[in-house]
């Protein structure tokens, strides 16, 4: 009964041309996260992204765009082009990041020094990160770029916390 009701996959290259569209049209950039349903690290930036204060800067500038690697059509062998013509091999992991201008032209991705930023969670990640929107963004204000960095490094904070608040009540069995 469910596999004969089944929503058809969608077609990755149909949907990023989409996106590139709407883009154009609203004279907007286009974020183009490649994730997979299985991935930890694409949870938390879905997560991260959809908090409403975060969505809503983001929107000043950037035409959102997930593409499941597991669940799309062509998923894989987007994510492969995108990173061959970033001249990077197969591999590096997701979330994979990638900006592009309306035209289809990529401005930033997620390709640090040490490979793969995925999630920015650490403090080299996050300035990666906040370095490839300082490059794209065209409305993002100061403020507004600073309001990102600082949420995104409040997770980590927050994670920290947790970790130690748990080692303390550890410690006192």
């Amino acid at each position: 009964f469910l596999t004969a009701h089944q929503a058809p996959y969608l077609q990755a290259s149909e949907v990023r041309a989409a996106a590139l569209a709407r883009a154009k049209a609203e004279d907007k950039r286009v974020f183009l996260h490649f994730g997979a349903p299985w991935c930890g690290w694409c949870h938390r930036l879905e997560g991260w992204m959809a908090q409403p204060a975060i969505t809503a800067l983001l929107a000043k500038d950037f035409v959102e765009l997930k593409i499941d690697t597991d669940r799309m059509v062509g998923g894989e062998e987007l994510l492969a082009a995108a990173r061959a013509s970033a001249g990077l091999t197969a591999g590096g992991g997701i979330p994979w990041i990638v900006f592009y201008d309306a035209d289809g032209n990529a401005l930033a991705n997620s390709e640090g020094n040490d490979g793969n930023i995925g999630f920015p969670y650490q403090p080299a990640e996050i300035e990666h990160f906040i370095g490839m929107l300082k490059k794209t963004a065209m409305r993002l204000t100061r403020d507004d770029i600073d309001a990102l960095s600082k949420s995104l490094n409040a997770i980590r904070e927050a994670d920290e916390a947790k970790k130690k608040a748990a080692a303390e009540a550890g410690a006192k069995k």
